[in-house]
């Protein structure tokens, strides 16, 4: 499945100025990106930025997979001073971005994350986010003498796959360039299952008691 940002004079111009570069392009496999190279070459950043004026930019989703992202507290810390369990409410807000293997960071109005989002949604059935918030209040039980907090796995998944992208004039040398080995992660509101909120509790040192209590 292909997803392409592409302007209208990218085919005529292509077929006359890059001859054989353009030919193979249309051939590639989407298992694995062809190559190019320059003796001077731009950054993976000027690449990726440059989806937004390019001809064609097109991504080439290659694997998919859903997973649980590492634990983390959210919200504040409770401490019970008291000599008896006691109620406590803690308010968490908890913002998960997507990120990627390259480096470069991800704005829902960035040009290549478009076009990764709508390609990979298109192949595995799966939306995506540049960024979500999840907000919630929990009212917890802290036994005597314990500290609580609450832990979070967030609900994720992660993709990988190639960017293709074509120039109507040579950039750096070359009309076609490829960003290979991209992998980008983020939020799965599919498959909130995967992710886990937890009250965890345990005694209070005596330097917090002292500090809190």
């Amino acid at each position: 499945m292909r997803f392409a940002l592409r302007r209208n004079n990218s085919t005529k111009r292509l077929s006359r100025a890059a001859g054989a570069v353009a030919a193979l392009t249309v051939g590639a496999s989407l298992l694995a990106a062809p190559t190019a190279s320059a003796a001077d070459t731009p950054s993976t950043r000027q690449l990726l930025d440059a989806c937004g004026w390019a001809d064609l930019c097109d991504f080439h989703p290659q694997s998919y997979w859903t997973y649980t992202g590492p634990r983390h507290q959210v919200g504040s810390t409770a401490y019970n001073c008291g000599t008896q369990t006691n109620q406590h409410r803690i308010d968490w807000s908890d913002t998960t971005g997507a990120t990627n293997s390259v480096g470069v960071s991800i704005s829902a109005s960035a040009k290549f994350w478009g076009v990764y989002e709508a390609s990979v949604e298109a192949s595995y059935s799966h939306s995506w986010e540049a960024s979500h918030t999840d907000t919630e209040s929990n009212t917890v039980n802290i036994p005597a003498g314990h500290v609580g907090w609450m832990e979070r796995g967030t609900a994720k998944q992660q993709a990988t796959g190639w960017y293709e992208i074509h120039f109507s004039e040579p950039y750096y040398g070359h009309y076609v360039w490829y960003v290979q080995n991209y992998q980008s992660s983020g939020f799965n509101s599919d498959r909130p299952d995967l992710g886990y909120v937890n009250f965890k509790d345990r005694a209070m040192t005596s330097g917090e008691r002292g500090a809190h209590c």
